[in-house]
């Protein structure tokens, strides 16, 4: 009885020991889980700001870049016709030759602009890129776990430097182009008519603009109607009058009537004689004859490529914004995907860490559980004995 009376006694001191070793080790558990719960929300928190922050920042490159771009872009239309004078392939103005000539020069344009402008922007570029991604990194690099940055090395194997398209398309952009090769007399007497008429309808137009009533205040408060009505009317008028004549004279100029060319040349004779007109006719002969035999291959081309400068230009002013718009995209899409790369490396993280909470929590349900197994059978072995200690009382002792 009391070898029955010692082993109850350690059965309780081991049964009493397990109990405490569960209730010691659950505390723990229970501390790692508080912990791991608020490094989890830590983690969401942080995540939420830092997405916020980069967002913002995103957006203000992509708008920088689209800035950067348009103002390059422009700049280098200006200076369009350097980019074509560059241009060496032999000019021929037949047609099929011509057509090979338009398709080289497209795409000389097309890869000289954007030859320029990658010298210009890539580099700046660059630099924003990269600082703007080690910024990014950084920062969601003290939301990950070190195995994470071990084995990915934060954002992933190194790939080629990002570079932006710069896509001008000048073939189909510029189609439509079609020059103009015919030889037209700089002194002729239709094209001086023409500029004469032009210019004297621009100084019209320029003189009512100028006595428009937002400029000058009329000088009868009383009738301001009958004078703004009588100027638009001496304007119109005048613009009608030089329309009207510029028609007839080039009408009269391209007419092949005899008794027209009769008449002009018997009055030129009458008023200024006849050595004048021959001096003049000459002079006129040989400025036509110097300019006919000038007009050469070269000087052609000279015409064509001021011709096709001229056309570009407008095509290309049309497509700055777009082209912009589409550069700020490709930086856009690169930062987004950067970004996302490094989100999902902490959502991973995330999930190891809600991964390893459960293993917690069914260990602490296990820790529970033995320990209130190990408490019932300590209770049962502190009851055993006791009945053993009463026995042994109520017995044994008197026995003896």
């Amino acid at each position: 009885m009391v070898c029955v009376g010692v082993c109850s006694c350690e059965l309780r001191d081991i049964l009493d020991g397990i109990y405490n070793d569960a209730l010691k080790l659950k505390e723990e558990r229970l501390a790692q889980r508080k912990e791991l719960t608020d490094k989890i929300t830590y983690t969401e928190q942080q995540l939420m700001l830092i997405t916020q922050d980069m967002k913002k920042k995103i957006h203000a490159m992509v708008e920088d870049v689209e800035q950067r771009v348009s103002k390059a872009l422009n700049e280098e239309i200006r200076r369009l016709s350097t980019l074509v004078d560059e241009f060496n392939l032999p000019f021929h103005p037949e047609p099929l030759v011509l057509n090979v000539y338009k398709k080289e020069l497209h795409l000389h344009v097309e890869q000289g602009l954007g030859s320029n402008l990658r010298a210009r922007l890539s580099t700046a570029l660059a630099l924003n890129m990269e600082a703007s991604q080690k910024e990014m990194t950084e920062k969601m690099k003290t939301l990950l776990s070190k195995g994470t940055v071990s084995v990915y090395g934060v954002i992933g194997p190194k790939r080629q430097p990002f570079e932006i398209l710069y896509r001008l398309n000048c073939d189909n952009l510029c189609a439509d182009f079609h020059e103009d090769l015919e030889f037209r007399f700089s002194w002729g007497i239709t094209t001086l008519i023409t500029r004469f008429a032009g210019s004297g309808a621009s100084f019209l137009a320029i003189k009512k603009n100028t006595n428009s009533p937002q400029g000058t205040c009329p000088v009868t408060p009383t009738t301001p109607t009958d004078v703004v009505d009588s100027r638009l009317l001496y304007a119109q008028a005048g613009l009608d009058d030089w329309s009207l004549l510029s028609r007839l004279a080039i009408a009269g100029a391209t007419s092949q009537g005899t008794m027209g060319c009769l008449l002009a040349a018997g009055f030129l004779f009458k008023m200024v004689g006849w050595r004048v007109v021959a001096l003049t006719g000459a002079i006129y002969g040989c400025l036509y004859l110097y300019e006919r035999l000038t007009w050469t291959n070269k000087a052609k081309e000279r015409a064509f490529k001021k011709q096709y400068v001229e056309h570009a230009t407008r095509k290309l002013r049309m497509i700055v914004d777009l082209t912009s718009a589409n550069c700020s995209h490709q930086v856009q899409q690169e930062l987004s995907g950067t970004f996302a790369r490094l989100c999902h490396l902490v959502d991973e993280t995330i999930s190891e860490m809600d991964g390893t909470l459960k293993e917690l929590e069914k260990e602490v349900n296990g820790l529970e559980s033995a320990g209130s197994r190990a408490k019932v059978l300590r209770n049962k072995a502190n009851y055993l004995a006791h009945e053993l200690e009463l026995f042994e009382d109520a017995y044994l002792k008197i026995h003896n």
